[in-house]
């Protein structure tokens, strides 16, 4: 049975919302035991000294699917925990996909989304609502997929507009019978709309379920967040299970082929081209024209473009608020393609929340990141530093903290992060710095 020993560090329990002084003892991939321990002969050892040892970081949104390169992206910012499968789009066949995934840098676990399921029925014209008929056999298909594992439903009307409340509740229903939460990615009705929040609301208290409004500050980032998380509050107030997910950029990214960058769509959200710059393929890094524009949306629709439309001073508000779980929204690009979120999300948010700007410390801000996503998630194992939990662990040192990812024409995307020292899957040690070990001990989550 494989033994590691973590001596000197500074424990952070985000359950107690406490740090000390101490070692850790890892045996079997799970935590031994945490305290003054004498260090076991012949065990290998971390000299932690300086550094602070906390959970490993779990992303609750993610695109990463099974694709390795991002999944090393996410393992290196110190995640040890992703799910998949939101905003609508997820495999089907979650039995073939885990089957699929038994070695991979970090843990996966998959939502079973909406959009996918109204292909699989049959609806393929994201601006037509599903029938009576389609929406059984979503009903159907997400059953399945809840059995084999998945850890919750993601809805993604942002992406097909034309998906009525009923598909929805009847999805929300499934998920609440399994006890399993739902993600969404709200609609873009306008730049400063908030009826698509209340949606959310009125799926959450009409199904009973636990709703995680995604990407928080890329949906409300605008000028109404501080409306937009009273929203929330008040609903909270009223016994509805809802939270929400956000990550550390103003600017989001999509598909250029979308219905998100239907013309329509766009002067609704007051979208211009000169907000958006391609993140991937041969226009990388260049802000569209109305040709290019036009070129991009009809031979290239899955080209990805960043839209900058958002505030900082959302980022900041959404990211200090209890009820925010940190996240990635990372995806699957080619190396030296992307958002600057697939690499540097996480220490940004530590960065830039408790080392810059002092407006969380350290016991207030490992919580986002671990215990809180793991609570909503219902990963009992994970999030928490005492023994018998899983041992997903990082190690850093806070006075090194530093990421350096940035957008494709303004810098690299990928650009390793400074002071995560080691990050720890299932006991293993995954990363070294800013290189991954090729431990591959991330393993499918089945709920």
């Amino acid at each position: 049975m494989s033994e590691l020993f973590i001596s000197g560090g500074i424990v952070i329990d985000p359950e107690k919302a406490e740090k000390c002084k101490a070692d850790v003892l890892v045996t079997g991939g799970v935590i031994a035991a945490i305290g003054e321990i004498d260090a076991p002969e012949g065990v290998q050892t971390i000299d932690a000294s300086g550094c602070y040892v906390c959970p490993g970081f779990i992303d609750p949104h993610g695109h990463i699917d099974g694709h390795r390169y991002t999944g090393e992206l996410s393992l290196l910012q110190g995640i040890t925990t992703t799910v998949g499968g939101n905003c609508g789009f997820s495999p089907l066949d979650l039995e073939k996909f885990f089957g699929e995934q038994k070695a991979f840098p970090i843990h996966q676990a998959e939502m079973v989304g909406m959009c996918a399921l109204r292909e699989a029925a049959g609806v393929v014209d994201p601006f037509r609502a599903a029938s009576e008929e389609q929406v059984d056999r979503m009903v159907q298909l997400c059953e399945r997929a809840l059995l084999q594992g998945a850890c919750g439903v993601s809805l993604g009307p942002a992406y097909t507009p034309g998906s009525s409340i009923l598909e929805m509740q009847a999805l929300c229903a499934v998920a609440k019978r399994h006890g399993k939460p739902v993600s969404i990615d709200t609609r873009m009705n306008s730049m400063t709309d908030l009826d698509s929040l209340q949606e959310a609301i009125d799926l959450a208290a009409h199904s009973g379920c636990r709703m995680i409004v995604s990407h928080f500050v890329y949906q409300y980032g605008v000028g109404v967040e501080d409306e937009a998380m009273a929203m929330v509050e008040r609903a909270r107030g009223m016994g509805i299970d809802i939270v929400f997910d956000s990550g550390m950029y103003k600017d989001w990214c999509s598909s250029i082929g979308a219905a998100l960058f239907e013309p329509g769509i766009m002067r609704a959200n007051g979208i211009e081209l000169h907000h958006l710059r391609m993140i991937t393929g041969e226009h990388i890094g260049v802000v569209p024209d109305e040709k290019l524009y036009q070129h991009l949306r009809a031979c290239h629709p899955n080209d990805a473009v960043v839209v900058n439309t958002g505030s900082q001073r959302a980022v900041y508000a959404i990211a200090r608020n209890p009820l925010c779980m940190v996240s990635t929204d990372t995806g699957a690009y080619l190396p030296g393609e992307g958002h600057p979120q697939i690499a540097g999300s996480f220490p940004r948010f530590l960065r830039e929340m408790v080392i810059d700007r002092g407006e969380l410390s350290w016991e207030e801000a490992i919580p986002h990141m671990t215990l809180w996503p793991a609570q909503v998630l219902g990963f009992d194992r994970k999030g928490r530093m005492q023994a018998g939990c899983d041992a997903d662990l990082v190690i850093l040192n806070p006075l090194a903290l530093h990421d350096r990812a940035d957008f494709p024409g303004l810098g690299s995307p990928n650009a390793a992060n400074e002071g995560i020292e080691y990050v720890i899957v299932a006991g293993e040690i995954a990363a070294r710095g800013d290189k991954a070990t090729g431990a591959m001990a991330g393993r499918p989550i089945r709920r």
